[in-house]
């Protein structure tokens, strides 16, 4: 019984709502005319119309229609307005001339010059064929329509939809839009007022100065400033092009993240980046690429071509100018490059040359020690070596030092002396021409030398300079001139106590500097060293680029694997760290614990292998060239092949020797250093310094691990077969041409129906791009202005440097002339004769900065450059002022267009508001009246059926 009765209350429930929905249908469907100054009943074209003059108003689906004249056909249910029609539904106000209302279609057709449609928000759509149904509040506009919101954005097309309830503008074909100084074409574009989003459909195109973006679909979200881009995105900037499956750009600080098969090529440099994702902070000038990445080098010599894959699983680039460096890394580069320029067996011929000079130097004192009368005897067969000429004499023994070591003759499993000092070659015979030393230029065979010969051997590109020869270190006149006379005789080649050869005896200046000289260099150096402060920054950009775990590079003739890269365009040295291995025409394999390449011409010039370095050459499957060392240089040459390579701090090795077409023979070596030349792959000299053991033994004869030296790790598994190895993508080839076809956005439509505001935007763009132009031509002039300020302070310094080098001259020459007679004299009249050279120094400093300075004020070429810079610094000034007057007058200019703008928005607002307002009021009054009217026929209907009904119960 109960449910019986929930199912009775359940039907009548739902039969109730039905009616109210009917109810309410049939109320909204209803068109009632709210009023109007006056109402006639006409009858045209043979049709009945009701027509409303005056400030008519209708209502239908909650909608106001008003107008200034409408004639509303009953029997179609149409109403013809026309004069200033509106339509108000949810304050979005339609405005035009005229207007066909069809009552049964919920349907405004609006047609004539000018069709507005303006939402609460002040977003404002123009046409001249616009349908809006006022059930749904959709509207839809035909044959072109611009849209311009309150912020100045621009979209139009030829068609397009608005959803009032849903707050999105739709457009579609020929679809164009400049927001936030960018400039986009697309198929289709939908722009939702509520969320400040647009949505790209197919074919879209964004240009912003003259880099270009194109996708298949997007969209851009104003309030973040933020785009992202989708399917087949394509960057093309002047010199750079860029490929992604998804972008996303962040339009104020610039920055750009790309996923997906991630491209970037930069056609001047032949260089391309391919990564699954690559992040670009703009404000850090920082790229980071990740998910299998690789830096794709093509290099071309000729008809030659060749590539470099560069991969990790994290790689950085940055650029940086070089003023915002920090100067830490700026001397640490400078060191670094110094360092591996320096040719180690040079090096040590330079050390040993030394170490057996402080020997003969050793040995001399230790002979006057024993025999007074020695030193005379010096003395006297040094008077008779003329300068610069070979001594005659030699001492009474040999150097204790060590000089540059022997080179060990060679029979099957002994160990003997080769006296001749003659080198092995590749082939396992003794190369008689070889030499002990740099194997380019041919010396002087057979070791242990003479002294004196060791002492002529000595290179001349390690002879002191002149300017080295007077440096304050070496600067001391000895007690004994005697005995510096002798010294100077023994070391002539390499003298550190002779004077500096006077070219100008007769100068001026020679005569008056006295012994202490050196504070004039100091003074001399004191204006360029400040005019350093006021010279401009260098801008020049500086480029970092690090790989971040598992890095390989392969290329056709190199391969390389390690934990870590670094690289900087401060010395251009790659830095290989962690278990670096690097392969070279696949048989050959450096490694050590870190590794750095000098990189010339986008080729590999040399390599520094630092600590535990290890060559390893694979003759056959079993059997491999070793060489071992503390550190190795390997020099290539243009065409990347091994040249040379040097080992040092305790070499040791394995080489196979070839007879009869097989590997016989096996040497093995020990010396404190190597180095050896090749030619084709095969080694044509080889040559050992200092304490060499060498023995020969027959390959059958060995083990195993007798056939290789301690450290040795062949790795042919971690070296990268191909580009494969190191990222699956690849590159692609350039578009540029397909893409700078494209024809850019332009606003015909909004030319129409915004006249002047596309202009405005281009002249404000102008505006700033003369900005641009000006700070950029600034920029250059001051990159300039920089670069001579230092080409002169350059010249400055070598000039002062030669004349503060030829007072030092004079001095020492006048201070070894005083030698032999202060040599007599006692400590204490040489040092009262300092503290007066002290002070008559510091006057002749005084006396040479006035000179200097007469000179240069006395010069008509420098009066008239100090002129010329004057003139030139006067008008550049008076440039500057005019610009800064120019972008001053701008933004007065621009101020005032906005303060106008703003006060003519605010105007018309008011003005609307108030109009609105006034209409308001009135309909609420006219409302009120037709209340009141209504009430009172209701009332005089309720007197009259009263007194109908009176007088019927009266008959009664």
């Amino acid at each position: 019984m109960l449910a019986r009765r929930l199912a009775y209350s359940l039907i009548l429930l739902l039969v109730s709502f039905g009616l109210f929905a009917q109810n309410t249908e049939q109320k909204d469907s209803l068109v009632r005319l709210l009023g109007c100054d006056e109402l006639q009943q006409v009858e045209e074209y043979g049709q009945s119309y009701r027509k409303a003059l005056g400030h008519a108003r209708f209502e239908h689906n909650s909608t106001l229609l008003i107008c200034d004249t409408a004639l509303w056909n009953v029997n179609q249910n149409v109403i013809n307005a026309f004069g200033n029609v509106q339509i108000i539904q949810n304050n979005t106000v339609l405005s035009s001339e005229s207007l066909d209302y069809l009552i049964d279609q919920n349907l405004a057709q609006f047609r004539g010059a000018l069709v507005q449609l303006r939402d609460k928000d002040g977003n404002t759509l123009r046409t001249t064929d616009l349908d809006y149904n006022t059930k749904d509040s959709v509207a839809v506009f035909r044959n072109g329509g611009a849209l311009r919101d309150k912020d100045g954005q621009i979209i139009e097309s030829d068609d397009g939809h608005y959803y009032s309830k849903l707050k999105t503008f739709s457009f579609t074909n020929n679809v164009n839009m400049y927001t936030d100084s960018i400039f986009v074409k697309t198929d289709d574009l939908d722009y939702n007022t509520g969320t400040n989003v647009a949505t790209f459909g197919t074919g879209t195109n964004a240009w912003r100065d003259n880099n270009m973006l194109s996708s298949q679909a997007g969209f851009y979200e104003r309030t973040l400033e933020k785009f992202t881009f989708f399917r087949n995105v394509h960057i093309l900037t002047e010199n750079q092009e860029a490929w992604a499956d998804t972008l996303v750009y962040y339009r104020v600080p610039n920055n750009v993240e790309m996923f997906g098969h991630v491209e970037l090529l930069d056609t001047t440099r032949n260089v391309a980046a391919v990564a699954g994702y690559v992040q670009y902070i703009d404000s850090l000038s920082f790229i980071k690429l990740t998910r299998e990445p690789a830096v794709i080098a093509i290099s071309e010599q000729g008809e030659k071509r060749d590539t470099a894959y560069i991969g990790a699983d994290t790689l950085i680039l940055r650029s940086i100018p070089k003023c915002d460096v920090d100067s830490s890394e700026i001397s640490n580069s400078a060191s670094r490059l110094k360092e591996i320029n320096v040719d180690p067996v040079t090096e040590y011929r330079r050390k040993a040359y030394e170490a057996a000079k402080a020997a003969a130097e050793e040995a001399r004192k230790k002979r006057e020690e024993e025999d007074p009368n020695a030193a005379g005897a010096s003395d006297r067969g040094a008077s008779a070596v003329k300068p610069g000429g070979k001594p005659t004499g030699k001492p009474a023994g040999k150097a204790t030092g060590t000089a540059i070591g022997k080179t060990a003759g060679t029979t099957a499993g002994k160990t003997g002396d080769n006296s001749g000092g003659k080198a092995i070659s590749k082939s396992g015979k003794l190369s008689g021409d070889a030499m002990i030393g740099d194997p380019v230029t041919k010396g002087r065979q057979g070791l242990p030398a003479p002294w004196d010969d060791v002492i002529e051997y000595a290179p001349p590109r390690f002879q002191l300079p002149d300017t080295l020869k007077t440096s304050p270190d070496t600067v001391r006149v000895p007690s004994d001139s005697l005995a510096a006379k002798t010294l100077s005789a023994v070391t002539e080649p390499v003298s550190v106590t002779e004077p500096a050869e006077v070219t100008n005896p007769q100068s001026p200046d020679s005569l008056t500097v006295p012994t202490d000289s050196l504070t004039v260099p100091g003074d001399s150096l004191h204006v360029p060293t400040d005019s350093l402060s006021l010279a401009p920054k260098d801008s020049t950009k500086i480029s970092f680029i690090y790989g971040i775990r598992n890095v390989k590079v392969f290329r056709n003739d190199m391969q390389v694997a390690c934990d870590s890269l670094a690289y900087t365009d401060l010395d251009s040295l790659i830095r290989l760290y962690e278990n670096p291995i690097v392969w070279n025409e696949i048989k050959r394999q450096y490694s050590a614990d870190s590794i750095t390449v000098i990189v010339k011409n986008r080729s590999i010039d040399r390599a520094s292998l630092m600590s535990n370095a290890f060559i390893i050459v694979q003759e056959d499957t079993l059997s491999y060239d070793q060489i071992r060392g503390t550190e190795m240089m390997a020099y290539f040459d243009s065409t990347g092949a091994l040249r040379r390579f040097d080992s040092m701090g305790g070499a040791s090795g394995v080489f196979y020797i070839e007879e009869n077409g097989s590997l016989a023979t096996v040497n093995k070596f020990e010396s404190k250093m190597l180095t050896a030349t090749l030619k084709d792959g095969n080694i044509q000299d080889l040559n050992y310094f200092d304490a060499v053991k060498t023995d020969a033994y027959p390959v059958v004869q060995m083990k195993k691990d007798e056939k290789i030296l301690k450290g040795f790790d062949w790795q042919p598994d971690k070296r990268p077969k191909g580009p494969e190895d190191i990222t699956p993508y690849k590159p692609r080839e350039s578009q540029r041409k397909v893409y700078e076809n494209v024809p850019r956005a332009e606003f015909a439509q909004t030319d129409i129906y915004f006249p002047g505001h596309m202009n405005s935007v281009y002249k404000m763009l102008a505006r700033q791009d003369s900005l641009k132009r000006v700070r950029k031509a600034e920029r250059r002039r001051l990159e300039a202005e920089r670069k001579a300020e230092a080409a002169r302070i350059a010249d400055s310094l070598r000039v002062v440097a030669a004349a503060d080098s030829l007072a030092l001259a004079d001095s020492l020459a006048r201070a070894d002339s005083l030698a032999l007679r202060d040599s007599l004299a006692s400590r204490d009249s040489l040092a009262r004769q300092d503290s007066l050279a002290v002070k008559d120094s510091l006057v002749v400093s005084d006396s040479l900065s006035v000179s200097k300075a007469d000179s240069l004020a006395n010069d008509p070429s420098a009066i008239k450059k100090a002129e010329q810079e004057r003139k030139k610094a006067e008008r550049e000034k008076a440039r500057k002022d005019r610009q800064a007057a120019k972008e001053a007058r701008w933004a007065e200019l621009d101020a005032r267009d906005a303060a106008k703008a703003k006060a003519k928005e605010e105007k018309a607002l008011k003005k609307k508001r108030q109009k609105t307002l006034k209409t308001l009021k009135a309909m609420e009054k006219r409302r009120a009246k037709e209340e009141r009217m209504l009430e009172r026929y209701k009332a005089r209907y309720e007197k009259q059926k009263a007194r109908k009904a009176a007088r019927k119960a009266g008959k009664k």
